[in-house]
Parts: C-alpha cells; sequence; structure tokens
C-alpha cells in the first residue's frame, strides 16, 4: 500500500514536472492568426460593399470580415488563460513575487511597445497636419465611403493624455483619435487590476466555479448600470477573461473534480457547438433581435474558445501532436506571426490607415481600390509590426519563446 502511493506520488510529480515544460506553441498561432485576421477587417470599409455591388466575388469576403470582435473575444480569453498558468501552475497557486510583482511583469510587457507606439502616431498626426497647412497635400475621408475607427491625426493633448492613461475606452470621442483598435488594450489593462485584486483571492478562497460566477455577474451588471458608456467600456469582457482562467484551471488542476472534468467531456465537439451558437447569435442580432445584448454572442464566442484551449491542450499534455486540421497554429510561420501579435495589433492603424489615403489619391474603381489595399496594407503591416517589434518590443520581453520545429 505504500509503495504503492510512493509510486502514484512519483507518478504525479512527473506529469507536473512535464507540465511545467509544456510549450504551448498553438497559443502564438491563434495570436497570430487573430493579429492577422483584425488587420484584414480593418483593410476593408463595410459600405464598400454597395460599390462593389456588382462584383459578387466581394460578398463572401465582406461577410468574412464581418467578425473582427470576435477576434478581441478571443484575444481577451487567451490572456486570461495565460495569465492562470503560471498561478495554477505554482506550489503556492499565486504570482510568482506577488502582487508587486505581477504588475512589474505586466507593466514592462505592455506599457513600453504601447507607449511607443502612441508616439508614432502622436508624431504621424503632427507630421500629417503639417504637411496640410503647407498645402502640399491633403489627407481627408472622403471617397467611396468614410474610414472610422482606426486613426485620426486631428486630435489635442487631452486625448493624448487620454490615451496615456489607457481609459479611451471611456466614451465614443476618443475611439476614433491617435490609435483606435488599442480600446482593447485599455480594457484589457483595466481586467488585470481587477484579475489581481480581486479574481485572484476570490479564487484562492472560494474557487473556480465561484470566481467565474461573480466575474461574470460583475460585468453583466456594470453593463446595465453604465447605459451607453457599457459599449464602450465592455465591462462585460471580465467574464470572458473568467472562462480563461476557467481553462487554464480545468487544464493543470490536479484536483480530483476537476481532472475528471477534463477528462469525462467531449472538449471539441463542445467548442465546436458554442462556436456555431456564437455565429447563429449574431446572425440573429443583425437580422431579426437587434435589440439582444452583444454579450450573449461574446459569451458564446469565449465558451468556444475555451474548450479549444483545454481540447488542444490536453493533446499537448498527453504527449500527443495536435490533429492535422489544427496543426497549423503550430506552424512556424504562424507561431512567428504570434510571437509579434502584440506589435502588429497597436502599430497597423496608422499604417493602415495611410494607404487608405494614398488610394484615395489614385481615383481607383472600387474593386481595384478594393484589392490594393489588402495587397499593399497587410504585408506592409506586417513588415513595419516586425521591425517595431525588433526595437520596442522584444527588448522588454521577460523571455524570448523558443524556436518552434515544423512537426511531420
Amino acid at each position: 500500500m505504500h509503495q504503492n502511493q510512493i509510486q502514484k506520488s512519483s507518478s504525479t510529480y512527473s506529469e507536473k514536472t512535464s507540465n511545467q515544460r509544456l510549450r504551448l506553441a498553438y497559443l502564438d498561432g491563434i495570436r497570430g492568426l487573430a493579429a492577422l485576421y483584425v488587420v484584414l477587417v480593418h483593410c476593408w470599409e463595410p459600405n464598400l460593399v454597395e460599390a462593389l455591388q456588382p462584383a459578387l466575388l466581394w460578398l463572401p469576403i465582406a461577410k468574412f470580415l464581418r467578425y473582427g470582435i470576435f477576434a478581441v473575444v478571443i484575444f481577451i480569453v487567451l490572456s486570461g488563460y495565460c495569465l492562470m498558468l503560471p498561478v495554477v501552475r505554482s506550489n503556492q497557486k499565486y504570482f510568482s513575487g506577488g502582487l508587486l510583482g505581477f504588475f512589474k511583469r505586466r507593466i514592462r510587457r505592455i506599457i513600453p511597445p504601447y507607449y511607443a507606439a502612441l508616439l508614432l502616431c502622436t508624431l504621424i498626426g503632427v507630421f500629417i497636419l503639417w504637411i496640410e497647412q503647407t498645402a502640399v497635400l491633403s489627407f481627408n475621408d472622403e471617397g467611396f465611403h468614410t474610414l472610422k475607427g482606426l486613426f485620426s491625426p486631428k486630435f489635442s493633448l487631452h486625448d493624448v493624455l487620454v490615451y496615456l492613461l489607457l481609459i479611451q475606452n471611456f466614451g465614443t470621442s476618443y475611439i476614433n483619435k491617435i490609435n483606435g483598435p488599442t480600446w482593447t488594450i485599455a480594457v484589457e489593462w483595466q481586467i488585470y487590476f481587477v484579475f489581481a485584486i480581486l479574481l485572484i483571492p476570490i479564487w484562492r478562497r472560494l474557487g473556480l466555479l465561484s470566481t467565474v460566477t461573480i466575474a461574470f455577474a460583475i460585468g453583466i451588471i456594470l453593463d446595465y448600470l453604465m447605459g451607453e458608456l457599457s459599449s464602450y467600456v465592455h465591462p462585460w469582457f471580465l467574464g470572458l477573461f473568467a472562462l480563461g482562467m476557467a481553462a487554464a484551471e480545468i487544464n493543470f488542476s490536479q484536483k480530483p473534480s476537476l481532472m475528471r472534468i477534463k477528462k469525462s467531456l467531449p472538449w471539441d465537439k463542445l467548442a465546436a457547438f458554442f462556436a456555431c451558437f456564437a455565429f447563429l447569435t449574431e446572425w440573429m442580432r443583425f437580422n431579426l433581435i437587434q435589440a439582444m445584448p452583444i454579450w450573449i454572442v461574446h459569451y458564446f464566442v469565449a465558451l468556444g474558445t475555451a474548450c479549444f484551449l483545454i481540447y488542444c491542450t490536453n493533446f499537448l499534455m498527453n504527449g500527443k501532436p495536435l490533429p492535422p486540421i489544427v496543426r497549423l497554429l503550430e506552424s512556424p510561420r504562424i507561431v512567428a506571426l504570434g510571437i509579434f501579435s502584440y506589435s502588429l495589433y497597436i502599430i497597423h492603424a496608422p499604417i493602415v490607415w495611410l494607404v487608405y489615403q494614398f488610394l484615395l489619391s489614385q481615383q481607383l474603381s472600387p474593386s481595384i481600390f478594393a484589392a490594393k489595399w489588402f495587397i499593399i496594407g497587410v504585408p506592409l503591416s506586417i513588415l513595419l509590426a516586425y521591425i517595431f517589434y525588433r526595437f520596442f518590443e522584444r527588448p522588454f520581453m521577460s523571455h524570448l519563446p523558443v524556436k518552434v520545429k515544423s512537426q511531420t
């Protein structure tokens, strides 16, 4: 009996040690594809569909690029998963270096590249306004459509201060200023504080179910209390983040109840089920029930994402390769894209906007305009994002990702 206990304990220690060293390269793959999709979405303006109506080829593209917010939801769930991993896998079930250590790492990882991107956007804006004043060139948002939500050279010092404080998601007047897509960085930054100060203590005292329930409740209650402001603050994202936390604990917890859940549920089928409901409810919002709260759709996306993360990690924990259809996420190029996906996300907006302005001056047909926007905007964004990553993000990464060999 005693020998069996020793063997069981040794097996558990071996499994825990193996899990500590587990490399989840597919997470970078998901980040890379999600960031690339966001860039594609921003190289497209929905109003173009009207101008391109005779060209039926563009209709599937327009439908494919209508789910940009889904990528944002996936980012939030991934963030909850990745930040919870070291907590769940540690012996103390707490942050390495304590609360102060957590915030130091988050500040070092997020703020320097973000501020560098903010400075870059500010300088671009000042340069554009100077060009307009010299009457050398005129930038405008007139043409086939009006481009909003990405970048605007017309901003004030107050706008810069708002972006410096990462509170640009508190109001519609800031969304189209300086660097529009970074409203999601602001939301995530705010969630970090709630995660560290509120959710982790609740998790340690009351457990996973209570933590997820409280996060859901806080987000939905704030959604109704904030009224119109809620559509910019996105308080329900706290629940999405908590689902990422839940997925991490289900994967790596040694609690018997969670281990049974991990082994017994069909995570791939659940991921597909929730993904189908996400697209169905989004379609219903567009066509049938426009009053349906957007957080319902987002929670279905998040549930599907969390189940997919559990499914993929279970394969790797058991020493098995991912299924062929999923193995694309471990492709070296996709993983490499994911490694500098943060840089791609925070600097692509002014690049896409400048390409748009350049094409407006060419007097192109709608089809040529749309094609060139993709052909120029996407590769240019990736190239400049990588250069930006090398100078402003990579030096502040606490650890550099190891090279991932392709699997055959």
